[in-house]
């Protein structure tokens, strides 16, 4: 008895991983990012939140077993937390105060830089009431930078508290971006459903890595480089077709921490000047001998192994030439 039920724990504890593990995909286009995620239904009802806004008009719901029926999709906007927008609503009205403040400080010391220069350019007078005024211009010049004195720590201080206030009201935004939940209606009860849609925001940028040897050819690898912060939890790949051009395509594993390589070719040097000292540059033509046009974006130069620094890459159409010329 003892033996069966330990044979039940593992077997549950074995299956219990694969029916939580729901499939989450992000792939990069050149020019979108779509997302692809698995979600299970509990009483009749799935629910998702998107990691980020989407796309109007891109949403699509595939039932994952045949026998299953998909009723009412609702689709609801994104709503900051009450806490995080009042904290959001309090640090946006510090932000516009301490402005307020510094353009007040700016009127100050408008005021008392004219009071100093008007103290100083007085042309002294001995009178009966003023019998020092040498005295007097220096009174009113000393009390005039004085002033002067605490508008400048004044003006130190509210900027650095500005400084503060805009990087933590920066950094809370960022979280309080966020995409609209889906709620979809199924049938059975316990049905499977594949959720798919483009992010508003998104795609990856061409960065390629050019090694010549002065040989009259370039090796020119494409690499997919992505900025922006990937949601966590997501398996992500890229892609070198762009989702516009429906195009088949082949993903390549994507992380924060490397960007995949998409395509080398070995492409003809038309033109190439190098200078490899301690100020580098190169100027050098190459031609797109591919079928395929290469998409704008950065480009680093190797010249015999040696990085001598990175320049902008234009757009080059099968067959065509493009100059480059830097480092930029």
């Amino acid at each position: 008895m003892t033996m069966r039920y330990l044979l039940l724990c593992l077997a549950l504890f074995a299956v219990t991983p694969l029916a939580q593990a729901a499939p989450r995909e992000l792939t990069l286009f050149p020019d979108a990012s779509l997302i692809e995620v698995e979600v299970a239904a509990k009483k009749g009802s799935a629910e998702f939140s998107f990691p980020l806004p989407i796309r109007e008009g891109t949403l699509r719901v595939k039932p994952l077993d045949s026998s299953s029926t998909i009723g009412r999709v609702e689709l609801f906007p994104f709503r900051t937390p009450d806490r995080l927008q009042k904290e959001l609503d309090n640090l946006t009205e510090q932000k516009n105060r301490l402005e307020d403040r510094l353009k007040a400080l700016d009127t100050r010391e408008d005021i008392f830089a004219a009071a100093a220069k008007s103290q100083s350019s007085k042309a002294p007078r001995k009178t009966k009431s003023n019998p020092d005024p040498l005295t007097s211009v220096r009174q009113g010049t000393d009390f005039a930078i004085a002033q002067l004195e605490a508008v400048f720590t004044a003006r130190r201080r509210t900027e650095q508290e500005l400084k503060k206030v805009v990087t933590r009201l920066a950094a809370l935004q960022k979280t309080a971006l966020g995409g609209p939940t889906l709620r979809v209606s199924v049938s059975p009860a316990t049905s499977r459903i594949r959720i798919a849609a483009i992010l508003k925001e998104g795609g990856w940028t061409p960065h390629y890595e050019i090694r010549i040897q002065g040989t009259g050819n370039a090796q020119v690898t494409l690499a997919a480089d992505n900025r922006a912060s990937l949601p966590d939890g997501y398996t992500v790949s890229a892609t070198a077709a762009a989702l516009s051009a429906g195009q088949p395509r082949q993903t390549y594993p994507f992380s924060a921490s490397g960007a995949p390589r998409l395509s080398t070719w070995q492409l003809l040097v038309e033109q190439e000047q190098v200078t490899a000292g301690p100020l580098p540059a190169f100027s050098l033509t190459i031609k797109n001998t591919t079928t395929l046009p290469l998409p704008a974006g950065k480009a680093a130069l190797y010249y015999a192994g040696e990085y001598l620094g990175t320049t902008d890459f234009s757009a080059v159409a099968a067959g065509a030439s493009a100059t480059l010329t830097g480092p930029k």
